[in-house]
């Protein structure tokens, strides 16, 4: 079959590789019928964190081909998302429901291969394949792999109520999404930062509503009766970014950083921003989407969400490099990259 491999910074490749087999009787083995590129890989590719050589990918949806003897509840032909990391469900994390957690924690495209593939093989496939109905495109069902279910859980563990304000700093697919999410969840004013104007073009089109120049706060405390916002988010993963999205936060509120992989620059504010005017810090880090999944499918299923638009580009496996670099130099005005097998 044909892969995608990662072999360093900036070298992506595809190439034949053999099909995974059962290896476990709880394994299950997925075809797949659509991929897509994940901002958390970038790093790697641009060489600011390390990876070990070899597949790469972990956003994906697809249809079963073949059960262990040990599955119950998948079956084949039968079409399911995963998220990007399998759990081994007895361990004392995965006992509370923290999955990312796991003690035997393996991630997709790190500990197992990667699923920028034609077939990935699924451990403990009862547990983490989510089935999805057939009338759902694949276009709107990736998103349940990780995206929209990660700010769900990130919005929802931060406590976001009907009529919150919230101001998302970054409006790439993590910050589109959260704006998504957001609105679907009720929030009365959801604003968009970013110096990209085609990406601010893109948070209006979703209905959010776009801020740029100087003054950002000033501007948002305008909109917010002088207070700021209930819920500021960082969705770049940069120590700017969330300085930026510190000083958008009402007294009170919360700051919530989904950033993928922020970096290891200090992060340069006033620590009154937080403790003197009792903003609370929420990092997202990986939360276990896959409890997040059902409400998540259900919302794409009827239609009260519809994150399709954020996917700007569909390309063939085979075209997988050229859709790294697209999104690592921005070209384009890319925001999201489909891969299709």
């Amino acid at each position: 079959m044909k892969a995608v491999l990662f072999h360093g910074p900036g070298r992506l490749s595809v190439e034949d590789v053999a099909e995974p087999r059962l290896e476990e009787a709880t394994d299950a083995i997925v075809k797949v019928s659509l991929a897509a590129i994940c901002g958390s890989e970038l790093p790697s590719y641009r060489g600011l964190i390390e990876r070990t050589p070899g597949g790469i990918g972990h956003e994906f949806v697809g249809t079963v081909s073949a059960i262990g003897e040990g599955v119950k509840r998948v079956q084949v032909g039968q079409r399911a998302v995963s998220p990007g990391s399998v759990a081994c469900g007895g361990c004392f994390y995965c006992k509370q429901g923290l999955l990312t957690g796991c003690e035997r924690f393996q991630a997709f495209g790190r500990h197992l291969p990667g699923a920028h593939a034609e077939y990935v093989r699924v451990p403990n496939a009862d547990a983490m394949l989510e089935a999805l109905p057939d009338g759902l495109p694949d276009e709107k069902a990736i998103f349940a792999a990780g995206l929209l279910t990660g700010v769900y859980a990130a919005l929802t563990s931060v406590g976001l109520k009907a009529g919150d304000s919230v101001a998302v700093v970054g409006c790439g697919p993590t910050g589109l999404s959260a704006q998504l999410m957001a609105r679907t969840m009720g929030a009365g004013q959801v604003f968009a930062i970013d110096h990209h104007g085609y990406r601010r073009d893109a948070a209006a089109k979703l209905g959010a509503t776009p801020i740029d120049g100087d003054g950002i706060a000033a501007k948002i405390k305008a909109a917010t009766g002088g207070r700021g916002a209930d819920i500021a988010i960082e969705a770049v993963g940069t120590a700017e970014a969330l300085a930026e999205a510190a000083g958008l936060a009402r007294r009170w509120g919360a700051l919530l950083s989904l950033g993928t992989e922020l970096d290891k620059k200090p992060v340069l504010f006033p620590i009154g921003n937080l403790v003197g005017e009792h903003v609370r810090l929420a990092p997202a880090g990986s939360p276990p989407v896959k409890n997040y999944m059902a409400p998540v499918i259900k919302m794409l299923t009827g239609g009260v969400i519809d994150p399709a638009p954020i996917i700007t580009h569909t390309l063939a496996l085979s075209e997988a490099p050229r859709g790294f670099e697209m999104i690592a130099a921005r070209r384009d005005s890319v925001l999201k990259v489909a891969l299709k097998p």
